[in-house]
């Protein structure tokens, strides 16, 4: 039976992110890396927010220059969350398959290589 606490905590985590979106999304202003702030660099992670916005804009070829990594896992990463929210929900325990860990195994070291190389290259 589902959780109706956990819904709602579910439901307001995913309204914040929507008003964020939409803040973002006609401002122009987000939250700014702190790690690009303080080293210069470009985090593994920079790039997500412009995929974002991109994809909500229907810009495929954007949303890939933005940050390849995350847009080519994208399917991936939304299997995964998905999943993790559904088993939140009713209140069971997350077990990944064999291939969901190796996937995220993968998807890591790609992100990993991504934020060296994207500093470098």
């Amino acid at each position: 039976m589902m959780d109706h606490r956990r819904l709602k905590k579910a439901g307001m985590a995913a309204l914040i992110l929507a008003a964020y979106y939409g803040f973002v999304r006609y401002t122009g202003t987000g939250i700014p890396c702190l790690f690009r702030f303080v080293f210069h660099l470009k985090c593994p992670g920079c790039g997500i927010t412009h995929m974002l916005l991109a994809l909500g804009k229907g810009d495929l070829s954007g949303a890939f220059h933005s940050h390849p990594v995350i847009f080519c896992f994208g399917p991936f990463l939304l299997w995964l969350l998905i999943k993790s929210l559904g088993n939140y929900l009713f209140s069971r325990k997350t077990v990944w398959k064999k291939w969901e860990s190796a996937g995220m195994l993968v998807f890591l070291a790609a992100l990993l290589s991504f934020g060296i190389l994207r500093n470098i290259v």
